[in-house]
């Protein structure tokens, strides 16, 4: 096992974020729907908007006991992608990969462009009416600050939103106190919220109820930065969410309540599209719209950056699995140690922003419904996982730090209550979106496809070839050697990176020394993209074939090798879904803690016993008859290399080691 595969399944640098640097990323983005929720509702229910607001704010604690338990039992990055690769397969897992991707591209446009409608009503700017064009330029400003920032690092740029989050709340408490004290002093119009329910209409209310959950994007950000956040990673996700649901159970209803009672019925003309502007004005005047105005601008341009810290996770985790190019992944920490974030996964996520404020410049509400129907999408998946998870491995959930209580029990299986009930209300919000945004649903679908195109593209052309139209190298020897098909007998794998013959036939006679013939031993290889197509694979095939199949010809037993890319805590688990594996054996490599964690990771994802083989505890005794025994095979393949065109780039076959 080598340390540059052991550090592919681990963070790159230790983790970034305390929970509360997490709980301000998170927050910057769902607290931005108090400034349009209100005045979305209010067309459709009028004065019970309130109620349906806190009814979806009640529905974000079934959301936060999902995610606190997805996040304890996977803490990896890609939130709802991880979940469903591990659940239901790449393919599926693609699809949502492309959806998150897209619902962060939504996400850092529309509030860039929000940001920059508020920062335009500003008296202190004139009354000139910014167009378009004006809005958008100013909006690229957050977005090509954030991605400049990123590349710095993650806790570079969430530092500011925190501070931006932390300033949003206290204002909007403060505003949300002094509101609920003028109300019950000064006098309210506490008959518009029974007026609205009187004239709702069914049609009304469950367009109301789907518009609502708009509220709450941004709820699935954490899950994206797992591994960026401090440990005890479980603890801190219970931290950032039940901080962040208590700020906006409190803040998202009490200001819509206030907007409500509190205006004027000629106010509630004038500030339609922006009814808290309306209550900052009653309650301090103009400094206090100056204040709100710079607070919502503020909190807009730093959901931005939630969007950049949810798909640089993201775009990362796919990038080691093979699903985006590994460029992804290079940082320039080598040219300057300051520089700790990925540039080649953040400034081209910037690029793609600047296009589509470029393409869509006055497109605010439709792509902020895009982006409501991408965000739904993300969360019905994320529920699925966990519930899947229950289902399929439960190893995992055994041995995970926290776990929701609340559950019933189907078939023996137990089954949480949370996910259940948080999915089946996104299924119907999503369905009453997709519905009645008729311009959303196809500028949606046609970015949708446009993204899972790119990523189709890539894994097709890269990844879909070496994991599916390879068949793995399964060899008879013994008395197996003349079947035309191999029976499936007891398979121990061992987690090979490039060793050598004789330290094959060391691991592989212990094997058999071990548990016996008639048995399956798997030599299973994890392969980083930087190490060229297939270059190591077809050497270690040659090695099979032509030596230790040979050495090994007296034994009964079955000698497979299977090579796939990525990184080795992603692949063998998607592996072990298609085939029983007994037990699995990695190599201590030149880390041993970095080889422990990884061995504890694997067990816990695949469910079997992981062991590591120490250099001190295997025997020396088979690897020196091997070399001994393989002289001539190597006279012969170096006189080969000698003679082949083009072979001098050819490594000796008994020995590959790491690229």
């Amino acid at each position: 096992m080598s340390t540059a595969q052991l550090q592919q399944s681990r963070p790159a640098h230790a983790p970034a974020l305390t929970w509360w640097l997490a709980a301000g990323l998170v927050g910057a983005d769902i607290g931005t729907s108090v400034f349009y929720s209100t005045g979305i509702l209010y067309p459709l229910v009028g004065g019970a908007a309130p109620f349906f607001i806190t009814f979806v704010c009640s529905a974000m604690w079934l959301f936060k006991l999902t995610y606190q338990e997805g996040c304890a039992v996977s803490p990896l990055n890609g939130g709802a992608y991880t979940m469903v690769l591990q659940t239901i397969g790449r393919r599926t897992a693609l699809i949502v990969g492309s959806m998150t991707i897209l619902s962060y591209l939504a996400t850092a446009v529309v509030s860039a462009l929000s940001g920059a409608k508020y920062l335009s009503t500003l008296p202190i700017l004139g009354h000139t009416v910014w167009s378009n064009w004006q809005i958008a330029l100013v909006a690229a400003v957050p977005i090509v600050g954030f991605a400049i920032l990123n590349v710095f690092g993650l806790r570079e740029s969430t530092k500011l939103t925190f501070a931006i989050a932390a300033f949003h709340f206290v204002t909007l408490i403060g505003m949300d106190v002094y509101g609920l004290f003028l109300a019950f002093t000064q006098g309210a119009h506490w008959e518009r919220l029974t007026e609205g329910f009187g004239a709702l209409a069914p049609h009304a209310v469950v367009m109301a109820f789907a518009a609502a959950f708009l509220g709450i994007t941004g709820f699935e950000s954490a899950a994206q930065i797992i591994e960026e956040i401090a440990e005890p990673r479980w603890l801190s996700i219970r931290r950032i969410y039940t901080t962040i649901v208590i700020l906006v159970s409190f803040t998202g209803p009490i200001s819509s309540l206030l907007c409500i009672v509190l205006l004027s019925d000629a106010d509630v003309v004038k500030y339609k599209d922006a009814f808290l502007s309306g209550v900052a004005v009653l309650e301090g005047g103009t400094p206090m719209l100056y204040l709100l105005v710079t607070n919502a601008c503020l909190t807009l341009f730093a959901a931005v950056n939630t969007a950049f810290a949810g798909a640089t996770g993201l775009i990362t985790t796919m990038g080691k699995q093979g699903n985006l190019p590994a460029l992804v992944l290079q940082r320039w920490t080598d040219w300057r140690p300051a520089l700790q974030g990925y540039p080649l996964a953040v400034l081209p996520f910037m690029a793609l922003c600047v296009v589509m404020l470029v393409a869509f410049p006055g497109s605010v509400d439709r792509l902020g419904e895009v982006y409501g129907i991408a965000f739904l999408g993300v969360m019905i998946f994320y529920c699925a996982g966990v519930l899947l998870l229950r289902l399929h491995q439960p190893v995992k959930i055994a041995r995970a730090p926290y776990i929701n209580t609340w559950t019933f029990k189907i078939r023996h299986v137990t089954l949480p209550w949370a996910p259940l009930l948080g999915a089946i209300l996104l299924i119907f919000a999503q369905g009453v979106l997709i519905i009645t945004a008729h311009e959303a649903r196809g500028l949606g679908l046609q970015l949708f496809l446009a993204v899972l195109l790119l990523m189709a593209f890539y894994r097709l052309g890269q990844v879909e070839t070496r994991m599916v139209q390879l068949p793995d190298l399964r060899l008879g020897l013994g008395k197996y050697r003349k079947m035309e098909n191999l029976p499936d007998l007891p398979t121990y794998v061992i987690c090979t990176s490039g060793s050598n013959a004789t330290r094959l036939v060391t691991e592989i006679s212990y094997l058999l020394k071990k548990f016996g013939e008639n048995i399956e031993i798997l030599l299973f290889h994890a392969e980083e993209q930087s190490a060229g197509p297939a270059r190591l694979s077809e050497g270690l095939e040659r090695l099979i074939s032509q030596q230790i199949e040979e050495f090994y010809d007296s034994r009964d037993f079955i000698l497979s090798l299977k090579v796939l890319p990525g990184s080795l805590l992603e692949v063998l688990p998607e592996y072990g879904k298609s085939r029983r594996l007994n037990t699995i054996f990695i190599t201590t490599g030149r880390d041993a803690v970095l080889s422990e964690n990884l061995r504890v990771q694997l067990s816990s994802e695949i469910g079997v016993d992981v062991v590591r083989l120490d250099d001190d505890t295997l025997p020396k005794g088979p690897g020196v008859w091997f070399d001994q025994w393989s002289q001539g095979f190597r006279q012969r393949d170096q006189a080969w290399a000698r003679t082949e065109p083009g072979s001098e780039s050819r490594q000796d076959s008994d020995s590959y080691s790491d690229v």
